[in-house]
């Protein structure tokens, strides 16, 4: 059942264009005079059509991932690409020119966001594995002990991130744009740590190299050395803390850790 009143409201056309009298003169005065009043125009008359169109998306979908707004939007976007491609000296109508573009611009749109929003969860429940990963025990009440805790999950966190090549790399290097050696200072820093990575044992690089280059789960981790997840947590937070000590014996970098 399509709900109408998820639907945007129809914008009136100006009086002037009100009811569309002419439409093969609006066409010539976008397309050859780039008349924006004429484009404006042809699209409030349109845009009931590629309502329809994201209607008839929206009511045939499998999974209410997505609520009517985001194919409606899709759904314009294509309307407008189709509206400043379209030439009607080829004889074509722009419903038939449009109706392709808009539903492909739906079908892509909704993919994209789709995906991205695979991304996202993927992506917060690795960091959630991560914390519980570095704290092996519940949080002290002593507040010394809890800040010391804290620091230390905060350690691991920043390493990870750096060796991932995202989050906090990316957001240091975007709030130092104008500082290129300190933009080069982080990068070789994150190629000192993935280095470093070398000096690890074995199955405490694999799951490191695993988790962070290849942007694995734990969970899948597991399942590819065949150990079980409590173990690929734990070689995890060990991996961690040797890059650490490792960083501390080597040559200071201006990068706190």
């Amino acid at each position: 059942m399509i709900d109408e009143h998820a639907m945007p409201p129809r914008a009136a056309a100006p009086a002037r264009y009100q009811q569309l009298d002419d439409e093969a003169g609006l066409w010539q005065r976008w397309r050859n005079q780039g008349e924006l009043a004429a484009r404006e125009a042809l699209i409030r008359h349109y845009l009931s059509y590629a309502r329809a169109l994201a209607a008839q998306m929206y009511a045939r979908r499998s999974m209410d991932e997505f609520e009517f707004d985001e194919y409606m939007q899709f759904a314009t976007v294509g309307l407008l690409e189709a509206l400043d491609r379209y030439d009607p000296e080829r004889g074509i109508l722009f419903k038939t020119f449009a109706t392709t573009r808009i539903n492909g611009a739906m079908l892509s749109g909704l993919s994209t966001l789709s995906e991205r929003q695979q991304q996202i969860a993927m992506r917060r429940r690795m960091a959630d594995e991560r914390v519980k990963s570095l704290q092996e025990a519940p949080l002290p009440a002593d507040p010394e002990r809890l800040l010391r805790e804290l620091a230390e999950i905060g350690v691991g966190l920043a390493l990870g991130f750096v060796l991932e090549g995202s989050g906090m790399l990316a957001s240091a290097e975007a709030s130092v744009a104008d500082n290129t050696y300190t933009r080069l200072e982080l990068r070789q820093f994150q190629q000192q740590i993935r280095y470093l990575c070398q000096r690890l044992t074995a199955r405490e690089r694999e799951v490191i190299e695993m988790h962070y280059l290849q942007h694995i789960s734990f969970e899948e981790v597991a399942e590819r050395l065949q150990l079980s997840k409590g173990r690929v947590s734990q070689l995890h937070a060990q991996g961690l803390k040797r890059l650490r000590t490792l960083l501390l014996q080597t040559s200071p970098c201006d990068v706190t850790l």
